[in-house]
């Protein structure tokens, strides 16, 4: 029996579900990954065996061994040929949550590697909702893009954006200012974003480009970031839906002043 699993499973009274319509080996690596967030384990060190997962948990082989692959795949975990499986260092990658800076690309810790991709750029009708975000008339065209941003080498956000089209001719053809949305509006189209309203949600993967370009399982939890963010005079330039997968921890500093 490894003790820091046994620890873990009766302070937290961890149980699988077997009539639950989430799989059990998917049930089983959440587990098993809130076991390694929660630092029972350092970088390095030797993670229990599928046999004895396995067994702990009163599952097949199999089952265990789908599980393990999905903390590899996710980066909890690697594996030498014949040495067995070890902790990785942490892989969340902290991210200030509506920090001084609007930008995405400005909220990860300095020193994080960051690469963006566009995915695609095209115009689209706003729908009723867009519109009434970005006062508009439905229908009106909105230039939609949606880029993916790695970290670390990996997939961790996609950030789509809704601009109106007759404000911001040519955007479709730009290059990002360092690799920037927002810097980009201020520098070529002298529109600074000075404000923002983003609301944070759970949801489930379910759109399968969502699902392809951050490499997760059909319907696996994700978080969103939806908003709209302004100009002067209080004008929407942007409405913003964010996809972001697991690895990323939302950090928020507040400061009180004193009476």
């Amino acid at each position: 029996m490894n003790e820091k699993l046994d620890a873990f499973c009766k302070a937290e009274k961890i149980e699988l579900h077997p009539r639950s319509p989430v799989p059990l080996y998917y049930q089983l690596s959440r587990f098993l990954s809130q076991l390694i967030q929660d630092a029972n384990y350092r970088p390095g060190d030797r993670f229990p065996s599928e046999e004895l997962i396995a067994g702990y948990f009163h599952v097949s082989r199999p089952t265990a061994n789908k599980a393990i692959h999905l903390l590899l795949d996710e980066g909890y975990l690697s594996r030498g040929k014949g040495l067995g499986t070890f902790v990785k260092e942490k892989p969340f990658v902290e991210f200030t949550f509506l920090g001084q800076s609007l930008s995405f690309a400005d909220q990860f810790a300095s020193g994080v590697p960051i690469k963006s991709r566009v995915i695609w750029v095209k115009t689209t009708p706003a729908t009723v909702g867009v519109a009434k975000n970005l006062h508009l008339e439905e229908g009106q065209p909105t230039v939609h893009i949606r880029r993916l941003r790695y970290v670390y080498h990996r997939p961790l956000m996609i950030c789509d954006s809704q601009l109106p089209a007759e404000k911001f001719p040519g955007i479709e053809r730009c290059d990002f200012v360092e690799d920037s949305l927002y810097k980009t509006l201020r520098a070529r189209y002298d529109c600074p974003v000075i404000s923002s309203e983003r609301y944070t949600s759970a949801i489930e993967a379910i759109e399968p480009e969502v699902i392809e370009l951050l490499e997760v399982a059909p319907f696996s939890s994700i978080l969103t970031i939806n908003g709209v963010s302004y100009t002067r005079n209080n004008e929407p330039v942007d409405y913003l839906r964010t996809f972001l997968r697991q690895g990323v921890v939302m950090k928020t500093i507040v400061k009180v002043k004193n009476k």
